[in-house]
């Protein structure tokens, strides 16, 4: 048996053990259900989120639009360089809040360096493959949001509903603000990382046209744009007013200030 004094450490070791084994991608994105990436591993970051970082964890048992919500970040947040195994594994550990908030340390010139390494069998092959993942994050972004709103609607009737009754108990009030505080965590992080790869392609698109010039810049520029307006657009239309708790006090959410995303094209 684990002495009670090591167990913190065991925990943290299992955990990690666990967020080694990489999450399947499946179709579209989707990662297909399993015990081990549905269960196991969020049960053992949520321990860690709850008695090692002093996190808020929810209890209660997720909506339809909760879980949905949570597949559709999946497409997003995972690093677009797929075969960056590092950083795929990293994305896995923020997913299950085995590791803490880290995506803020990734470095978004990392999507060049893939693009430079593969072996295209030419140079327009390597542009076509940055403007086809361009498009398909575009795509991500409606849908992603669209849900977003549902899930927020959800948490004010949750409000709504506890500020009706007078027999909450202190363990309810937990349970709902910790669910409130981890949809806005999984909302902030894909907002971050829309931001991540926007710039990521902004730096792809400039090192390119030195490294292997071509013709298609006016055509790469208005597929970033496109995808800096659809981000853009998202945040405007998103309702503001949550604020998310974290260690040490309230702070506000990102998505909920509905800050937009003000980088330009730059000028040649």
């Amino acid at each position: 048996m684990v002495p009670v004094e090591r167990r913190p450490a065991a925990l943290l070791l299992l955990a990690l053990l666990l967020a080694g084994c990489a999450r399947e991608t499946g179709d579209f994105g989707r990662a297909p259900r399993n015990a081990l990436d549905d269960r196991a591993k969020p049960f053992a970051g949520d321990m860690i989120a709850r008695h090692l970082r002093g996190e808020l964890v929810s209890d209660f048992n997720r909506t339809d639009d909760e879980n949905v919500l949570r597949d559709r970040s999946w497409s997003i947040v995972r690093a677009p360089h797929a075969e960056d195994w590092f950083g795929h594994l990293l994305v896995e550990g923020q997913r299950t809040r085995i590791l803490p908030e880290i995506d803020s340390r990734f470095d978004p010139s990392g999507y060049y360096a893939y693009l430079r390494r593969d072996a295209f069998r030419s140079s327009e092959a390597r542009w076509n493959r940055l403007f086809a993942d361009m498009q398909a994050d575009t795509e991500l972004v409606g849908p992603f949001w669209g849900e977003a709103r549902r899930v927020r609607e959800g948490d004010r009737l949750r409000l709504s509903t506890l500020d009706g009754r007078r027999d909450v108990s202190a363990e309810e009030l937990r349970d709902a603000t910790a669910r409130i505080d981890e949809n806005a965590r999984v909302v902030d992080w894909v907002w971050r990382a829309l931001r991540f790869r926007l710039r990521a392609y902004r730096i792809a698109i400039d090192r390119m046209m030195v490294e292997t010039p071509s013709d298609r810049l006016w055509e790469a520029n208005q597929l970033w744009n496109a995808y800096r307006r659809a981000i853009e657009a998202a945040e405007a239309d998103f309702p503001a007013g949550v604020r998310r708790g974290a260690p040490g006090g309230a702070r506000p959410s990102r998505y909920s200030q509905g800050a937009g995303i003000q980088e330009v094209v730059p000028q040649k």
